[in-house]
């Protein structure tokens, strides 16, 4: 199965060399490869292969010499094997000599031609390969690889070869005839020449730089390599350049957050300026509305308080004798008005009865400025109010609410006092009663 196997892996390297030769799959920028035929024609076979062994008539050998030929026989039963479409030269039992070998008619001229072109097809322009082929054109790199390929394989098929070659100048040592049958000698040589085209090929393609004949001209590996090269310089300044514009779009994306972020700061310091504008303003407002209103507030306690002097001032005789010049200013201002008069005075007579009843109620004491029903039945009344003042009552404010207060004295630490106050009751409604029968 060697021969087998040489062949298949020689028409798989035939194959790579025809598809660089192609022009969508082929060396770049005018670089060009031979094709196989053009490899073919450049062989010699003289250069190749050795003189064909001549048939010698059948000897009798020594034992010695038998058991070397059965040992060489033994060695290469296997190469035997895979020729079986080849004339045998020795019989399957080449155990003795004096075997009668059994041989194969020999090929017709023209079965040779066609066998020896069918044969030759296979490495150059094998049926069916179009199907096989790839449209995409091959980077540099790609060929090189493939050549490395190439180049490294035949390296290691050359002992393999080198082994056929010496095979074709052997016998065989029971017949004395060529070791391989017409089929295989024809199938060894194609696959060397092949083998051989390659190689040269190949040689063309590496060819050594230092040595002045080559000097003139670049070999295609290394166009191939500068061409490489270059596009490693290309995409490096390709690379370079995406990195710089990369580098670019960082910084400009960058700078848009930068300014986003200070516009966004300056939006919220305007903001927070804003705000506390807007604060200060409320503030002031604020103050300016509590300044007016404590003015406000001061302006009607002057008031009042001058409304209260000017009270205090229609009152100057306080006691009963006060009561009762107050009623006669009530009498002169109702004379026209008897039933309103007749009202004030009884309500006067009830405030006080109540009180001389029950002093000790606070209720009863205290009289509400703004009572609806106080200045309803006295106190819109002119002499009205100064009743009460001349009764001995104050203007005070209790829990927040303007009152006239009859103020008790403390009757346990000031007897004497109580009962001038006490006194001062009962003539005050003495008086009234007097005045309630006029």
């Amino acid at each position: 199965m060697e021969l087998r196997r040489v062949e298949d892996e020689v028409k798989s390297h035939c194959k790579s060399w025809r598809d660089l030769c192609r022009p969508s799959g082929g060396a770049c920028n005018g670089d060009s490869m031979p094709t196989l035929k053009e490899l073919f024609s450049k062989l010699n076979d003289e250069d190749i292969f050795p003189p064909e062994p001549e048939e010698e008539p059948e000897e009798v050998e020594d034992d010695t010499q038998m058991k070397e030929d059965e040992k060489m026989v033994e060695e290469e039963k296997t190469d035997k094997e895979e020729c079986l479409d080849s004339d045998k030269n020795s019989t399957e039992n080449s155990a003795t000599a004096n075997s009668v070998p059994v041989s194969k008619p020999a090929l017709s001229a023209s079965e040779s031609i066609a066998f020896s072109d069918s044969i030759f097809i296979g490495y150059i322009d094998p049926e069916g390969e179009e199907e096989g082929m790839t449209d995409h054109e091959m980077t540099p790199q790609q060929i090189l690889e493939r050549l490395e390929n190439i180049k490294a394989s035949l390296t290691a098929l050359a002992p393999k070869i080198n082994k056929f070659l010496k095979r074709l100048a052997e016998k065989d040592p029971i017949t004395r005839k060529p070791r391989y049958g017409e089929k295989a000698v024809i199938r060894v040589k194609h696959a060397v020449r092949a083998y051989k085209a390659l190689e040269l090929g190949i040689s063309g393609a590496f060819q050594d730089h230092t040595k002045p004949e080559s000097a003139e001209q670049s070999s295609l590996v290394s166009n191939l390599q500068k061409q490489i090269q270059m596009q490693e310089e290309q995409m490096n300044e390709q690379r370079q350049a995406k990195q710089t514009q990369e580098q670019i779009e960082l910084e400009r994306i960058a700078n848009e957050k930068l300014f986003a972020e200070n516009r966004e700061t300056e939006q919220r310091l305007l903001e927070d300026q804003r705000k506390r504008e807007a604060e200060l303003e409320l503030s002031r407002r604020a103050e300016e509305a509590r300044r007016r209103r404590i003015e406000e507030e001061q302006l009607a306690l002057a008031a009042e308080r001058e409304a209260d002097a000017n009270l205090l001032s229609l009152v100057p005789t306080k006691g009963a004798e006060g009561v009762r010049e107050q009623i006669e200013r009530m009498r002169q201002a109702l004379k026209e008005d008897r039933a309103a008069l007749d009202v004030a005075l009884g309500s006067l007579y009830t405030l006080f009865d109540q009180i001389s009843r029950k002093p000790e109620e606070v209720s009863f004491r205290r009289v509400r400025r703004d009572h609806p029903k106080f200045n309803e039945d006295i106190g819109r009344h002119v002499g009205g109010k100064e009743v009460l003042i001349a009764a001995g009552f104050r203007l005070e404010t209790l829990d927040g609410i303007k009152c006239f207060f009859s103020r008790e004295p403390n009757i346990e630490h000031d007897m004497n006092g109580w009962s001038d106050w006490f006194d001062g009751l009962k003539k005050t409604l003495e008086v009234i009663e007097e005045e309630m029968i006029k």
